[in-house]
């Protein structure tokens, strides 16, 4: 058995949780922020057979995409 930890983010979370209902896989969802870019994320907790962990890592990359989020530099004018 293995235990599976796959952190989605929000706008995901829905199309992976209907997926991997569909697929047959059983999940629990905790709703978790990130700490570096405090996005809302998804938490989801599965425990399967090792022989299934690489079907659900497809059904989660398939229904996940990849983000690219602009951060401002912080700068100090005038401190020193």
């Amino acid at each position: 058995m293995k235990l599976i930890y796959a952190i989605v983010n929000s706008d995901d979370t829905k199309s992976v949780a209907t997926a991997l209902s569909k697929a047959g896989f059983a999940a629990t969802k905790i709703a978790s922020t990130g700490g570096f870019l405090s996005s809302g994320n998804t938490t989801f907790l599965m425990c399967t057979e090792d022989d299934k962990v690489n079907a659900i890592i497809s059904v989660i990359a398939e229904k996940s995409r990849r983000r690219k989020k602009f951060i401002p530099a912080v700068t100090t004018y005038g401190v020193g």
